[in-house]
């Protein structure tokens, strides 16, 4: 009997048991009910219900449990270079004019007046005639202005006799502009007969930097596990391709040991970074067409027996499938896939047709209706059947088709009702 309990605890605590079984347990067995409540896939219902029932042990499990959702959610997910890392979610702001400081603060407003007051400091209540025998004061008379006749009678023959002097000045030195330009001609004649100028010698081009040698390649890849910042893939293959390019030729390695420094380099990483940054960095090396091929030959020949899966699965080895009511359709490669049909949830933005959803090594689940995966006629997997390669599995429940990623444990939920990523 205790071992029949260890087993009910054991399945009431597993992320992959189906919502049916889960309250199944929930409602006839009221000891494991705090582990229900701690299970992270349990559907919301059940979690209010038991929430409900005021019980102290249920109310500190529900209690780590959003704990250990809030640590989850707080850690950073790791960077696309091609992407201007690309931060997702966030509006983009406004470019400031051109004509206009961009200042975010709009200036203070004018202090407003005091009660009774306008802005002059005067009241804006009229003030009350004193007598109405007071005559209103006449307007002003307007007073002619005398600067035009001061302009005429004193500016205008001072300008006159101004530009007399500046034309006398002017017979008197050069004579007539006709003058000055034939005394000029001879000149340009005769300086436009002499030679030109040789051209001045080109400086000579600086000597071009030599590129790093073989040595300083395998020095760098030798010295990345401790160098890298173990949030870009990217930035780390190019570390391998840097070394494939410098120490290889006709598709193999030109020192037999550079096989083994690539080995190395590998498993270095995924010590000093995690099983996801090495396995997204061994799937980028192996699949790429840009990789050499010496390169990727040594990768192929590894495996990927050496990546730590921290949630091994035990399954037939199957590369596409379909629950056994055709609304789930799923493909396992170097990334997961799994397309719902017929929904009656709410779907994501640019998802028409279906929804698809797509793990990654190295990241959690997330809607990709660009890539959706295609009705082939795909091998129905049974209820309670495992389908799994060397980093995901899937299992076929009657309410739902469970897809996790072997390496962290996180995946996602899927039937016609609801989704659950956990």
């Amino acid at each position: 009997m205790a071992s029949n309990d260890h087993e009910l605890s054991a399945i009431a605590a597993d992320p992959r048991t189906d919502w049916d079984t889960l309250h199944s347990i929930a409602e006839n067995h009221p000891a494991l009910r705090p582990t229900v409540a701690e299970n992270p896939a349990t559907y919301p219902e059940l979690l209010e219900a038991l929430a409900s029932l005021g019980d102290p042990e249920i109310d500190a499990a529900l209690t780590r449990r959003r704990d250990a959702l809030a640590a989850a959610a707080a850690q950073p997910e790791p960077t696309d270079p091609a992407t201007p890392p690309a931060l997702a979610g966030t509006p983009a702001q406004s470019a400031p004019s051109a004509q206009t400081p961009a200042d975010p603060s709009p200036p203070p407003p004018p202090p407003a007046p005091a009660p009774g007051q306008d802005g002059t400091g005067n009241s804006p209540i009229a003030a009350p005639a004193r007598s109405g025998a007071v005559r209103s004061a006449a307007p002003p008379r307007r007073r002619r202005s005398r600067a035009p006749k001061f302009l005429l009678t004193v500016l205008l023959p001072v300008l006159v006799l101004i530009a007399l002097s500046a034309l006398a000045l002017s017979l008197l030195d050069g004579g007539s502009p006709e003058d000055s330009t034939a005394a000029e001609s001879p000149a340009q004649a005769q300086s436009s007969q002499e030679p030109e100028d040789e051209p001045a010698e080109e400086p000579e081009p600086s000597p071009t930097e030599e590129p790093p040698t073989p040595d300083e390649r395998r020095a760098e890849l030798a010295a990345l596990p401790q160098e890298s910042s173990c949030d870009s893939p990217a930035a780390d293959r190019e570390v391998f391709l840097d070394l494939a390019s410098a120490a290889s030729e006709n598709g193999s390695w030109v020192e037999s040991e550079d096989a083994t420094l690539v080995r190395d380099a590998l498993l270095g990483l995924q010590d000093s970074c995690d099983n996801t940054h090495a396995a997204a960095l061994f799937l980028d090396l192996r699949e790429s067409e840009q990789t050499p091929n010496a390169l990727r030959g040594t990768v192929a020949d590894m495996g990927s027996a050496w990546i730590q899966a921290s949630f091994p699965a035990q399954g037939q080895p199957l590369s596409s499938f379909v629950s056994p009511d055709g609304n789930v359709v799923c493909e396992l490669a170097d990334t997961l896939r799994c397309r719902v049909l017929q929904h009656s949830f709410s779907a994501p933005e640019g998802c028409t047709e279906g929804v698809t959803y797509a793990i990654r090594v190295d990241r959690t689940a997330e809607p990709d209706c660009e890539n959706p995966v295609p009705q082939q006629g795909q091998q129905v997997l049974g209820y309670g059947q495992t389908a799994s390669n060397e980093f995901f599995a899937c299992t076929s429940f009657q309410s739902q088709m469970s897809c996790w990623n072997q390496l962290t444990g996180e995946g996602i939920n899927l039937s016609a009702s609801r989704n659950f990523t956990y």
